[in-house]
């Protein structure tokens, strides 16, 4: 059985159950600032499971996109040298959101593992929490599985939390059974207790579903108390179900990785044999990984999340130099992969040139630092040899990451195969230096306490598309840190920062007339959460019982509205001068200003900056209705074409940002959750001030609108009006300037020429000063020069005049010192002097620095008082070299 039929087959037999079939979240979380990457198959019902949001379904399945390179799920290292250890996995699932429980799940998971994928009970142990008896009974009992390969494990009392789950150190939790299969006596181990499920780990016991009873809520005193709502989230890698139906002991021997292992394979003409094995199966996995999380819009980058994918695809392509693969490669396994997983997600098809595109650039930009890297990674063995040491350290292993962009697991890979270590601790003290000076702060952290709820706990309902001031109450609070605390109100105007809109600010008035100021609103489990300046003791005091409050929205609202409705006018005008290839990789819409990132391989030209600006202040002039469509179906959203950002979490139904094109058709088609004017016309004056690269293949635009366009407009003017003035002739300032600036090079040119002239004249009268010293003459003069090539001339043409001769010559331009020494050719061919090491000599005598080539060399001199006694010096160094 394929992995394409059992991914299927398991999400219809839940169907089959009444389930929701959910479609996967993007793998770039948007609503959870604790991950950086979607790491379960819960991940997108968090919410649901604290009873702060409600679905229309109280069952649901899906495959779930999963990523775990960090955290206590960071498996890189592991990748490819186990059976079953990935970066990119997916993730099988069904949830019970207080409706069906322990017997509905297990006998289901066992049904569909026995009867739908053939697997053999006789193989096949369970494990549940120590006192959980109702799953142990319904194992013994209505499955009938015998007692024997039923164990019981954990003891919370005692500190072991195996076979209890936990969301975190407070919320839900409960037991959990575990459905594992056994691969045989020769996958045993030798542990000194014996190889047994629940005394080792190794891949005889191999967990494939993990059936999680969520039944308690954990207060901070570590207390356990009945949850209202008992609910059911199941988890099984689809990975290892693919392995052990298809009959083989290693997840890469599976049809989900042998494609892409063979291919490998055939590219470098290597044969999977040892090492050559694991860097195919790193590559199988990583070149999985990158494409999903490309897709999605995690594009390499040199921080957070970017620089996970950065660090993956680095990885990759040094493993393909072990395996003599020195060109781009991984672009190529990730279109076989797109080819391979396309149809169960259609996502990486739709992406396919932008995703390859984006992977060769990043691969052709490390190349041209591999080898270098590779290069001082041998200098830094070759100096460990000689000090007898076998640790890289800390500096040395930051250095290459620094400058050639090795991730420090990559340097730790070459050095293994050296059997050398690296200093890990010390790589990350240099790490968090660097980023105390940067000012750089660690993202995807929250930093918050447990939210303290002061009135019964729902989801904060947003409503301000509507209305700016609205009244409401305090729910809940909890400590944000720095003197300020996070507040979800029963409902809020102020939006939260989101799809490129940065969240609301404004005040919270209680009713005796305390005012707060609200700093941002950010998206959380809860709803909208609003950030305020005031300490959250105090505040929880004070909202007690549930506080009424009045919030309104600031000023700065209509300016936002103005730039994020100019963004989506701003993404068709660009499609529309440089092609569909165009899409949004990012953007940002603030009070100041609107920044757009999309997909593109080159500058963008003036005259298409130019264009775009035109067509975008065209549609604004039109003053076309900005229309809003609610609560449209998906499906129906994709089938009208509305351009979706790739990475933003989007649910069965979808709003619409719908702006008309001429003649009946529409030019911006947009899902978007943002704030908005009403009509194109309310945007006003539209101006495109910047445009530069931020990553490879993307390009970035940053433009403003409204009365911030207005003023730009106006300072544009007054300056022209002024430069007019200056000029005070008819014609095209422009064409003014360029012919000055013209006249002043060429007068700049002549006076040059004029002074050379001048120089070399004075020069003249100072070769007669040239005295006999051995067999060669010697000059020695200060001289008048105007730069560094004016300069060399003058020794050039000193020694040429003079013949056999060294001249050391002293001149000051630009407030600076210098001293020149030029020696003839036949004393350098002769090997008698040298002027590097003459011009050294003589200015470290006088507190200088320099040297250079052996016919002409330069240094710098402290200062005036420097200049007579460098020249005082110059004999008496030419003589005793």
């Amino acid at each position: 059985m394929k992995a394409i039929e059992i991914r299927a087959r398991f999400l219809k037999f839940f169907e089959e159950r009444n389930h929701q079939v959910v479609d996967s979240s993007s793998l770039v979380p948007q609503d959870d600032p604790t991950l950086i990457f979607i790491n379960a198959g819960m991940n997108q019902f968090k919410s649901v499971f604290l009873g702060i949001e409600k679905r229309d379904y109280v069952r649901a399945a899906s495959c779930q996109k999963c990523m775990r390179v960090s955290g206590k799920h960071n498996d890189l290292e592991e990748v490819g040298r186990d059976a079953r250890h990935h970066t990119f996995f997916e993730m099988l699932g069904n949830w019970s959101f207080g409706d069906y429980y322990k017997k509905e799940s297990l006998e289901w998971g066992w049904e569909f593992l026995v009867k739908e994928m053939g697997l053999t009970p006789d193989n096949m142990w369970v494990s549940v929490y120590k006192d959980d008896d109702e799953a142990y009974n319904i194992f013994r009992d209505d499955i009938k599985h015998p007692e024997e390969r039923i164990v019981r494990l954990g003891d919370l009392d005692n500190g072991d939390d195996e076979n209890f789950w936990s969301m975190g150190d407070v919320g839900p939790c409960g037991p959990c059974a575990e459905i594992h299969v056994d691969q045989g006596e020769d996958m045993s181990c030798d542990h000194p207790d014996g190889c047994a499920l629940g005394v080792c780990d190794c891949d005889r016991w191999l967990e494939i579903w993990n059936h999680v009873f969520m039944e308690f809520n954990r207060d901070e005193d570590g207390v356990l108390h009945s949850l209202p709502m008992k609910s059911v989230d199941t988890g099984m890698g689809l990975e290892r179900l693919v392995a052990v139906v298809q009959g083989v002991k290693s997840n890469y021997e599976s049809d989900l990785f042998t494609p892409l292992t063979k291919y490998v394979a055939e590219l470098s003409g290597k044969k999977p044999e040892g090492e050559d094995k694991v860097s195919m199966q790193v590559i199988a996995d990583h070149a999985r990984a990158v494409c999903f999380a490309v897709t999605d819009g995690a594009a390499p980058g040199n921080d957070g999340r970017g620089y996970v994918v950065r660090r993956i695809l680095r990885r990759a392509a040094k493993h393909g130099r072990n395996l003599e693969l020195k060109d781009p490669f991984l672009w190529k396994v990730a279109e076989l992969v797109i080819d391979e997983m396309g149809d169960a997600y259609p996502e990486i098809v739709e992406r396919k040139e932008t995703v390859l595109k984006t992977i060769r650039k990043e691969e052709e930009r490390f190349n041209l630092t591999l080898d270098r890297g590779l290069q001082k990674y041998a200098d830094i063995r070759k100096a460990m040899q000689s000090e007898n040491r076998t640790e890289i350290s800390g500096e040395e292993a930051f250095m290459l990451h620094d400058t050639f962009g090795f991730p420090v697991d990559l340097t730790a890979v070459v050095a293994e195969e050296d059997k050398l270590t690296v200093d890990s601790d010390g790589f990350k003290v240099c790490m968090e230096k660097q980023r105390a000076s940067s000012g750089k702060e660690r993202k995807f952290m929250a930093g918050v306490g447990a939210w303290e709820p002061v009135a019964e706990m729902s989801k904060s309902t947003f409503v301000g598309h509507d209305k700016l001031v609205t009244d409401a109450t305090v729910l809940a609070v909890r400590e944000a840190g720095n003197g300020s605390a996070q507040i979800i109100f029963s409902e809020t105007p102020f939006y939260a920062e989101s799809g490129g809109q940065t969240g609301d600010t404004g005040r919270v008035t209680f009713a005796d007339g305390t005012v707060l100021e609200v700093l941002t609103t950010i998206t959380d489990e809860a709803g909208n959460a609003s950030i305020v300046t005031a300490d959250a003791d105090e505040l929880l005091s004070k909202c007690k019982s549930g506080a009424k409050v009045q919030l309104e929205v600031s000023g700065k609202r209509p300016i936002i509205m103005r730039h994020h409705t100019a963004t989506h006018l701003l993404h068709s005008a660009l499609r529309e001068v440089l092609g569909d290839h165009v899409t949004q990789a990012g953007s940002e819409v603030t009070s100041d200003k609107l920044r757009f990132d999309f997909h593109h391989d080159q500058a963008v030209t003036a005259a298409e900056l130019a264009h775009v600006e035109r067509i975008v202040n065209r549609e604004i002039l039109a003053n076309r209705e900005v229309m809003v469509h609610n609560d449209v179906p998906i499906a129906e959203a994709k089938e009208r074409g509305a351009t979706a950002l790739f990475g933003e979490k989007y649910g069965d139904s979808v709003r619409i940002i719908e702006i008309a094109g001429l003649n009946e058709t529409v030019f911006s088609l947009e899902l978007c959750g943002g704030t908005h004017v009403s009509r194109s016309g309310d945007i006003g004056p539209f101006r495109i001030v910047g445009e530069s690269s931020c990553a490879a293949g993307i390009r970035r635009i940053e433009a403003v609108a409204g009365e911030i366009a207005l003023m730009i407009i106006e300072e544009e003017r007054d300056t022209l009006r002024a430069v007019k003035t200056v000029l005070n002739q008819r014609g095209n300032p422009a064409d003014l300037i360029a012919n000055l600036k013209s006249e002043k090079d060429t007068l700049v040119k002549e006076l040059k020429q004029a002074k050379q002239a001048s120089a070399a004249g004075g020069l003249e009268d100072l070769l007669g000063n040239a005295i006999d010293l051995e067999d060669f003459k010697f000059l020695t003069a200060e001289v008048d020069a105007e730069d560094r090539d004016s300069f060399l001339q003058l020794g050039d043409k000193a020694v040429e005049q003079l013949g056999s001769s060294i001249a050391v010559l002293v001149a000051e331009w630009d407030g600076k010192y210098k001293i020149l020494v030029a020696v003839s050719d036949d004393l350098v061919k002769a090997k008698r002097y040298h002027a590097g090491n003459l011009v050294k000599a003589i200015a470290e005598k006088v507190g200088g620095r320099g040297g250079g080539r052996p016919n002409a060399a330069q240094a710098g001199l402290p200062d005036s008082d420097a200049v007579k006694k460098a020249l005082e010096f110059a004999a008496e160094v030419v003589a005793s070299s």
